[in-house]
């Protein structure tokens, strides 16, 4: 897939995680998904996030995102129904990886200009910025970044989460370099250099850069933020822009990398080095 849509498609973000397959399970497990289109499900999740190392000080900001969230989705599976057999519940998560292609949003529903601004670097963001610290230093004219900045006002982000928005996605330059090795330390040292911290053990962010060879950089084509849950680790993500919320449940790290890098639109021309996976500021072995 070409890079302009891919950055359209993964800029928009929130997130939960896929499904498919026959029965209605109210809570998953390992190798299991959820598009998040009935209320059990939503419950089930948030319920997870809210175990995960959420301080009593930010109850109130969670239960006010977790209705947000709920909301959105509902929103989401009103407008796509028609296209996509939405699954109940969680169920098995497909052999050969998810499949939106079919989905068609109708353009004319009150909820299609906002949620057309749901990207997974958005979804991420504000399901983590409670737990997330960084110098402030970001700047708004990374392009790769432009339909993110475009669509920021309907998150009502404060100057203070703009600012670290920006610090924590905007694009690594690894000019100069030639191997993934030297990416990885350029990615390592941005967040470093941008002082950016996650605090807490139980949730993380889990970002795949991508190479832009024209720019000698690497951007953030796809994020979700991992849970570790008594069921497993659960990675909550917007699958893209115009596909759903999915939140799915993996048994280690090794699965979860692996479902990430089988996804084709985040591999593009000859010249471009494989994706990266990243876990916070470390690279995911």
């Amino acid at each position: 897939m070409k890079k302009t849509i891919l950055v359209w498609a993964t800029v928009m973000a929130a997130g939960m995680l896929a499904l498919s397959g026959c029965g209605k399970k109210e809570t998953g497990q390992a190798g299991e998904y959820t598009n998040l289109a009935d209320k059990e499900s939503r419950k089930s999740v948030v319920g997870e996030l809210e175990a995960c190392g959420v301080t009593k000080e930010q109850t109130a900001t969670l239960e006010k995102w977790a209705e947000t969230l709920m909301k959105w989705s509902e929103d989401y599976h009103e407008i796509t129904a028609k296209s996509y057999p939405y699954p109940k519940g969680f169920t098995v998560l497909p052999e050969g990886g998810m499949d939106y292609s079919s989905i068609l949003m109708d353009d004319s529903a009150d909820s299609y200009s906002y949620l057309q601004a749901s990207n997974c670097r958005l979804t991420a963001f504000n399901l983590i910025k409670n737990q997330l610290t960084t110098a402030g230093t970001g700047n708004d004219t990374d392009l790769w970044l432009m339909f993110d900045i475009d669509t920021m006002p309907e998150y009502q982000l404060t100057k203070e989460e703009r600012a670290d928005f920006l610090t924590l996605f905007n694009q690594v330059s690894v000019e100069g370099t030639k191997t993934i090795e030297e990416h990885e330390e350029k990615i390592q040292e941005a967040w470093n250099e941008r002082d950016i911290q996650i605090s807490g053990d139980k949730l993380s962010l889990i970002s795949v850069y991508l190479h832009a060879p024209e720019d000698q950089a690497r951007f953030v084509g796809h994020t979700g933020v991992l849970a570790e849950t008594k069921e497993g680790l659960l990675f909550v993500e917007k699958y893209s822009a115009l596909a759903p919320f999915q939140a799915t449940y993996f048994k280690d790290r090794a699965e979860l990398k692996d479902y990430l890098l089988a996804r084709p639109d985040l591999y593009g021309g000859e010249t471009e080095l494989d994706p990266i996976v990243m876990e916070n500021g470390t690279v995911m072995k």
